[in-house]
């Protein structure tokens, strides 16, 4: 059982690494942004919790793992979809690294022969403290976006200064929501590398 329970541990703690990596690099793109106050304590939280996770794998009679795991791939994402399409698509990889280490905490909970002092751990703390950050993010988010009115947006789609892009990736819901001169998020996703970097992208839904 101890050797499942240092699995177990080790593959949480392995999440908590990557979001401390994952945080690090998004704070690096928005620690100037307003609000990055609460990044910087969604970090810390992360942090704690890696050192907590650590503690109890040694109390385990295990060894702790030193590498990330798969918050990797979000790691990854931040770097690349900020450059690619600015802050607000780096904040929505972080959000999915989160939903993915809640997963990780409620599925750790269901494994019967977790210790007691472990499920505690998560139940009243680990799993609380990562559904909480999902609020902060999207937060962040709405307070990164601009809203404009269809009334300013037309002339501007129409003059060609602006690209209008249907923000679904589903081709379904595009179709149905289809407004004149817009393209799909797939195309636009296509057409990213060769736009002006001064070229202005409105997003719809519906």
């Amino acid at each position: 059982m101890a050797h499942t329970t240092t699995t177990t541990l080790n593959t949480l703690l392995r999440g908590e690494l990557s979001a401390v990596e994952t945080y690090q690099q998004a704070l690096a793109k928005l620690d100037d942004t307003k609000g990055a106050a609460e990044l910087r304590r969604l970090h810390a939280e992360h942090r704690e919790a890696a050192n907590t996770l650590r503690q109890h794998v040694h109390q385990h009679g295990g060894q702790p793992d030193q590498g990330s795991g798969a918050w990797g791939v979000f790691a990854k994402a931040v770097e690349g979809t900020a450059k690619l399409f600015g802050n607000d698509a780096a904040l929505k990889a972080l959000k999915e690294g989160e939903e993915h280490g809640i997963k990780e905490y409620q599925k750790a909970l269901q494994e019967k022969d977790l210790p007691a002092d472990c499920r505690t751990l998560i139940a009243s703390k680990l799993l609380p403290q990562a559904r909480e950050h999902i609020p902060v993010l999207d937060r962040f988010m709405a307070g990164l976006v601009e809203r404009i009115s269809p009334q300013k947006a037309r002339p501007r789609v129409a003059s060609g200064d602006a690209l209008l892009v249907c923000g679904y990736d589903d081709d379904e819901k595009f179709q149905q929501n289809h407004l004149e001169g817009a393209i799909s998020l797939a195309e636009f996703e296509s057409q990213a590398d060769t736009l002006p970097k001064d070229r202005e992208i409105i997003f719809y839904c519906a």
